[in-house]
Order: structure tokens, then C-alpha cells, then sequence
């Protein structure tokens, strides 16, 4: 995965591309996400299909460990196909798709 960061007003967004980077590197950057202070950690998933087991295990633990904070993971631009692979692995009451950015 590609991995784009930035801190936006009110949210710090991630961009997630098909790529070479590692699970460790996701990994690196939620654990920024999770330290930014931000209200909301948005993940944009537009450009993906699908994640592997660890990716959606990654999202959730970030999840996790926001909620304890009162901080949203929210996911966006998430396709159908991917939905259903985070829906898989994710309890859907973990879950926080939205369709745009906005």
C-alpha cells in the first residue's frame, strides 16, 4: 500500500493505494493517526479493491484504540467489494463508512 497522510482542519486523512509499502508502514502511520490529537482519523480507500486479514485487523485496532480516546475511524470511498471483505473480518458495529470526504 501507498500511504498518504495529512492533517486536514478538523481530521487527519489517510490515502490508501495499492502499492508495495508494508503492513508495517500502515501500521506506522494509524499509530500517527492514533497519536494526532485530531477529532476524527478519515481513511480513504478509493483506490483499493480489497485489503488482506492484517490490513482490516489493523484498521480495527486503530479503531479500538481511538474509541478509548472518543475519536472516530471513519472509512470513505470504500467499493462494495471492499466493504464486504472489512464486514468479513470487522464487526459491523465497528465499522464507519461514509461515501465522500465531505
Amino acid at each position: 500500500m501507498i500511504i498518504y497522510n495529512e492533517i486536514v482542519l478538523d481530521r487527519y486523512l489517510l490515502v490508501l493505494a495499492p502499492g508495495k509499502a508494508s503492513e508495517a508502514s500502515l501500521a506506522e502511520h494509524l499509530d500517527r493517526a492514533c497519536r494526532s490529537n485530531t477529532p476524527a482519523v478519515w481513511v480513504d480507500c478509493r483506490l483499493l479493491d480489497t485489503v488482506s486479514a492484517t490490513t482490516a485487523w489493523l484498521l480495527w485496532a486503530c479503531q479500538q484504540r481511538l474509541r478509548r480516546r472518543h475519536v472516530r475511524l471513519v472509512l470513505c470511498r470504500v467499493s462494495r467489494c471492499l466493504e464486504d471483505t472489512l464486514r468479513q473480518v470487522l464487526p459491523s458495529s465497528d465499522l464507519h463508512v461514509v461515501p465522500t470526504l465531505d
